[in-house]
């Protein structure tokens, strides 16, 4: 399916994260994360950093959603839960995140260009098999997938394709709903969310638009589209990690490229 799609030689991404979820490893522990770092990943990967843990999320459709948690439910911390380790790559490219019940693969630009959705797919692959060596020999239990997510965020700064709140229409010619200039009054940012399910339940498309600046309150103005899409591994429905991984890229790519206007798509370098 990924021939068909829309593709982009200078698209604004800015970071491509692939994850999967699994039912909690009780006895995984903050020690078992610097056992894989040193003996399971290659020396590239020379640093790490402790980071809060992530929540599990579940995306939940018809009938489940009638008895999901309102706002996640009530979750009790014991002293002995682990945190979130990201390990990453001598280039700054690349970072691994995992948990007990995550494993999660980041590219991040830097110098280099996107390498593209396959090339992502494919790293995450080997350091996923490399994971899954290491629960297998640490005895720390069976991987029971359950969620699948891939995100994509795109920063589109101030300059090229936009300059004030009038142009943004200019991109997002089917989002922009804003009043028109009115006297004295001018819009100073934009923020909107919204939620887009995948075919018949398939998982769920989440959109984040707003405006920002980089680093600093100095820094550099952007529009910040953030696409995410999350599902669940349905085994008995023919839907594993990786149909998963590609159900979501594509419905990522077709609706940024629906969402996004033909001007801001050529200079973006749209060739299909």
């Amino acid at each position: 399916m990924s021939n068909s799609l829309p593709k982009f030689d200078a698209p604004p991404v800015i970071e491509t994260v692939l994850s999967v979820q699994f039912e909690r490893l009780d006895k995984f522990s903050n020690a078992h994360g610097g056992w894989f770092w040193k003996n399971y990943l290659d020396k590239e990967w020379n640093s790490v950093r402790p980071a809060p843990r992530l929540e599990d999320q579940f995306e939940h459709f018809g009938d489940e959603i009638k008895w999901a948690p309102a706002g996640g439910g009530i979750r009790i911390i014991t002293g002995s839960e682990s945190d979130r380790l990201q390990i990453f790559r001598a280039d700054d490219e690349r970072m691994i995140q995992i948990q007990d019940s995550r494993f999660v693969y980041n590219w991040r630009k830097r110098q280099s260009d996107y390498p593209s959705y396959e090339k992502v797919l494919a790293d995450f692959r080997q350091q996923f098999s490399q994971f899954e060596k290491f629960v297998k020999d640490a005895e720390l239990g069976t991987l029971k997938l359950n969620q699948w997510e891939v995100t994509y965020v795109n920063h589109i700064a101030k300059g090229a394709l936009w300059n004030n709140y009038v142009d943004w229409i200019k991109i997002f010619p089917r989002v922009s709903t804003l009043a028109p200039e009115i006297s004295d009054l001018n819009h100073e940012d934009f923020r909107g969310s919204w939620r887009v399910i995948i075919g018949d339940n398939r998982g769920r498309l989440h959109v984040t638009l707003n405006t920002g600046r980089l680093a600093s309150e100095k820094g550099v103005e952007v529009i910040r589209l953030e696409l995410t899409t999350r599902g669940p591994v349905h085994l008995e429905k023919d839907l594993d990690l990786w149909k998963g991984f590609d159900v979501g890229h594509s419905a990522i790519v077709r609706y940024f490229a629906a969402v996004t206007s033909a001007e801001a798509q050529q200079i973006w370098k749209r060739r299909i």
